[in-house]
C-alpha cells in the first residue's frame, strides 16, 4: 500500500502519485515522452535500461512492467544496461573510465541521451520506491490508499 493516498490525476499508481502536483505530473510525462519521441536511442534499448533501473532500485510497479533479460547478446544494449547498473549501484562520481566503453558503441549524442535516460528512470523509479507506489492499478483508480 502507498504511503500516500492516490491523487485523481494520472493514468497509473506512480503517475497518480505524482499527480497531487497536476503540473509537476505534465511537464515529467511530457520529459518522459521527449525521450521516446526525440532520441536517436533503440527502444529496445531504452526499455532493457529501464527494467534494470527499475531491479536494481526496487519499485514494484516499475518492476511490474517486465523483468530484465538475462543473456543479452546485442553488445551495444548489454554496454548500456551494465553502464545504467553502475550509475544506480554507485555513490561516487562516475569516471571517464566509466564512459569510456560506452564511446565504442555509441555517439556522443547517444551517449548524453542515454545518460539523461538512466538519470530520469532512477529518479522516477526511486519515487516510486521512496512512496511504496502499488502495483494495483485498480487500487489506485478507485482513489483509495
Amino acid at each position: 500500500m502507498a504511503y500516500i493516498s492516490y491523487s485523481e490525476h494520472g493514468e497509473n499508481p506512480l503517475t497518480k502519485l505524482l499527480g497531487h502536483n497536476p503540473k509537476l505530473l505534465e511537464n515529467w510525462m511530457a520529459l518522459l515522452e521527449s525521450y521516446y519521441s526525440s532520441c536517436e536511442l533503440d527502444r529496445k534499448l531504452m526499455e532493457e535500461v529501464r527494467r534494470t533501473i527499475a531491479y536494481q532500485i526496487g519499485c514494484a510497479y516499475c518492476m511490474s512492467h517486465g523483468c530484465p533479460t538475462h543473456l543479452i547478446e546485442d553488445m551495444k544494449t548489454l554496454t548500456a544496461v551494465e553502464f545504467a547498473r553502475k550509475v544506480v549501484q554507485t555513490q561516487r562520481e562516475i569516471t571517464e573510465q566509466d564512459i569510456a566503453p560506452l564511446k565504442g558503441y555509441f555517439s556522443e549524442r547517444e551517449i548524453a541521451e542515454l545518460c539523461a535516460f538512466i538519470c530520469y528512470g532512477i529518479g522516477l523509479a526511486r519515487f516510486g520506491a521512496v512512496l511504496n507506489v502499488d502495483v494495483s492499478l485498480s487500487e489506485a483508480l478507485q482513489g483509495k490508499s
